[in-house]
């Protein structure tokens, strides 16, 4: 008896402790989405949550009426079955509540849709290209991007190292944005589909090739914040996070001039008459100046390190596994360099290596001389002048200015972009080197024109825009006048609107173009 009795406290005590430790468990687990940090964020969260009541209301009335049917209506209490092959109040009863029902869930889910998709004046414009396996980022504006790598080590994959907290959700450069700034991303793919995925930000919008799809979003409190790639893209598709670092708007700025420093790009809002021809990268080419081989190199092993050292290794010798040629020995870094050119600027089809034509001329020249000139390989350098003459560009400027007048340097400058305050007519800072080089043109060219085009925002008011945007334009004409240029050389254009979701800073410019 005794026995039995302590055999029923033993289970007793055992199932409290099972309910215990499993309410302990429950608690550290979580069943919400993640906490958002964007207006859109919410708005997705409380619709899901709203969507999931109603459907909840639904099931529990729709259950409970058929169960109710199914217990009051047995064969066992004597009921008979009904006759009736249709009823037509019950018909339009279950269109009209139906009906009902969808007009309640699409008001909200259409309020939300629409705010999801109204990414105009942003205030930062970066386009997101996904790559097998990798995101690269350029900063459109400013002039600079970068590739994202998975950062977890092959030891850890392989089981080789205990597996990290962010195991899998780490990577070398993170996408930097700062917080309360509206960010647009321009979002495509180089090879296949991929999707860009960060559940805190709530944004998740398919990557395709050969197409641009757009999001935003306003980041309310830094920190960093992790995604996915959503799309099967491969067999490396789950080696393809996202990490974003949301900085405060001060810490972001100055985040920004250490990149346009580690570029070689100049600041965009102050031009000089002196300017740079770029390539028609994605991403400003770096000046076409000639380096050394020790500048090359010291240069080229940040780039190695950032964008290719996790396929092929910081001893060059690649990764089988992953399709990774080894660059010791290898015949292309070793051969012409027109065929390493032409690799690091196209990729190669049907292989892991992408193209890297975002990068600026500076960065692919120095990279293409680190590989040539590492572990075992000895061959030669590459100049940036040689990737700017590879994308179909001009000689650089360093050169030109060597065989031309020197008002040929100052006309690159042209087209000059003069961005105003919005609502503002004020001339911007860079209007003085804007105006000489336009000056030094005419006068180098006797049958030349300056032209200047308006931009406005396709929202608001048209008039009241176009009226802004001519006045803007009258603006830099009188600057022309004052600097000594005939009016009658001053082409002034129709204002131009700027179509789909406008990007604020370039609606509020005018555009000084030389016409030969």
């Amino acid at each position: 008896m005794l026995r039995k009795l302590n055999n029923k406290l033993l289970s007793g005590l055992g199932l409290a402790t099972i309910l215990a430790l499993s309410g302990a468990a429950n608690a550290e687990m979580a069943y919400d989405l993640q906490p958002q940090i964007t207006e859109i964020g919410r708005m997705q969260h409380d619709l899901h949550v709203y969507v999931m009541w109603v459907v909840s209301v639904i099931f529990v009335l729709v259950f409970g009426v058929m169960f109710y049917s199914l217990w009051a209506h047995r064969k066992s209490t004597g009921r008979k079955p009904a006759t009736f092959h249709e009823s037509t109040a019950v018909e339009i009863a279950w269109t009209i509540i139906p009906f009902f029902i969808l007009l309640v869930l699409a008001f909200p889910a259409t309020k939300a849709v629409l705010a999801m998709k109204d990414t105009s004046s942003p205030d930062l414009t970066i386009k997101v290209t996904g790559y097998q396996w990798k995101w690269g980022y350029d900063y459109i504006h400013d002039g600079f991007g970068y590739l994202s790598n998975l950062a977890t080590s092959t030891a850890q994959i392989h089981g080789r190292e205990q597996k990290g907290v962010n195991y899998l959700l780490e990577v070398d450069n993170p996408l930097v944005v700062p917080m309360n700034r509206k960010v647009r991303v321009l979002i495509t793919a180089n090879d296949v589909l991929h999707a860009w995925y960060v559940p805190a930000l709530g944004v998740k919008q398919d990557a395709i090739p050969g197409f641009v799809r757009d999001a935003w979003f306003k980041a309310e409190k830094p920190g960093i914040y992790r995604g996915q790639c959503a799309e099967l893209c491969g067999k490396e598709h789950g080696f393809m996070p996202i990490v974003v670092e949301v900085k405060t708007e001060a810490d972001y700025d100055k985040w920004v001039v250490e990149q346009k420093k580690k570029n070689g790009v100049a600041d965009k809002t102050a031009p000089t008459a002196v300017a740079v021809a770029a390539g028609p990268s994605t991403a400003a080419a770096a000046p076409a100046v000639a380096m050394t081989k020790d500048e090359l190199m010291a240069h080229g092993k940040g780039v190695f390190e950032s964008n290719c050292q996790a396929c092929h290794g910081a001893d060059g010798k690649g990764n089988a596994a992953i399709g990774a040629k080894a660059l010791d020995g290898s015949k292309i870094v070793q051969g012409a360099k027109s065929e390493q050119i032409a690799m690091l600027l196209n990729g190669k089809a049907g292989s892991a290596m992408a193209s890297f034509k975002q990068l600026s001329d500076k960065d692919l020249a120095s990279v293409a001389t680190y590989t040539k000139n590492s572990w075992g390989n000895k061959a030669g350098e590459v100049q940036p002048a040689d990737f700017l003459s590879a994308r179909g560009g001009a000689a650089p400027v360093a050169i030109a200015a060597a065989l031309a007048p020197a008002v040929a340097v100052a006309a690159e400058a042209l087209p000059g972009k003069l961005y105003f305050d919005a609502g503002k007519t004020d001339l911007p800072a860079n209007t003085d080197a804007i105006v000489k080089a336009a000056t030094e043109f005419l006068k180098a060219n006797a049958a030349a024109k300056i032209a200047l085009s308006g931009f406005v925002d396709k929202t608001g008011n048209a008039d009241q825009n176009a009226e802004l945007a001519k006045n803007r334009a009258k603006a830099v004409r009188e600057a022309l006048k004052k600097a000594g240029v005939d009016e009658a050389r001053i082409e002034m254009r129709k204002p131009e609107t700027l179509t789909g979701a406008a990007d604020n800073k370039e609606a509020r410019r005018v555009e000084v173009i030389a016409v030969k």
